[in-house]
């Protein structure tokens, strides 16, 4: 994968070509692997001893994450030199790759979860509604992003 493509591809169409949901087949797979890496350093709070966000996977959800940020802003290039605040940026960017997750986990289920927009995107109370209506779903998150398994999803060790 290429980031050059995938701005042409993905970016240049406009923040609703980044909802999770209209993603291609191939670039939910690549910002997943991304989402994925970034929560799991996210979780643990660990100091990053090399750049987080240096391959081109993190490269792409950065540039997803600042589209929809600009978009909700109505940012026009030239007008403004605002900036996002950091710690801001950075609850989109968990808010985002939870959605991203979550997207993959409905297209390989029977999960059914109101579809984000670009205005709900990062809606922490929108994630936390799909978390209290499919418990479950933090089961598989906790198992994609640190690899652990809880009780409820590990079989007893008698059977």
């Amino acid at each position: 994968m290429s980031i050059n493509r995938f701005m042409d591809e993905v970016i240049s169409r406009g923040a609703e070509a980044v909802l999770p949901h209209n993603l291609d087949e191939e670039w939910l797979e690549c910002l997943f692997i991304a989402a994925k890496n970034f929560l799991a350093i996210a979780v643990r709070e660990e100091e990053f001893e090399e750049e987080p966000f240096g391959d081109e996977n993190s490269m792409m959800l950065l540039s997803a994450v600042t589209e929809l940020t600009q978009a909700q802003k109505s940012y026009v290039p030239g007008e403004t030199d605002e900036q996002v605040d950091e710690g801001l940026f950075f609850e989109h960017l968990s808010c985002y790759s939870l959605s991203i997750l979550f997207e993959a986990i409905r297209q390989q289920s029977e999960f059914t979860f109101d579809l984000p927009s670009t205005d709900s995107i990062f809606d922490r109370d929108r994630l936390y509604a799909i978390e209290q209506e499919t418990p479950v779903i933090t089961e598989i998150l906790n198992e994609l992003v640190l690899g652990e398994k809880t009780e409820e999803s590990t079989p007893p060790e008698d059977a």
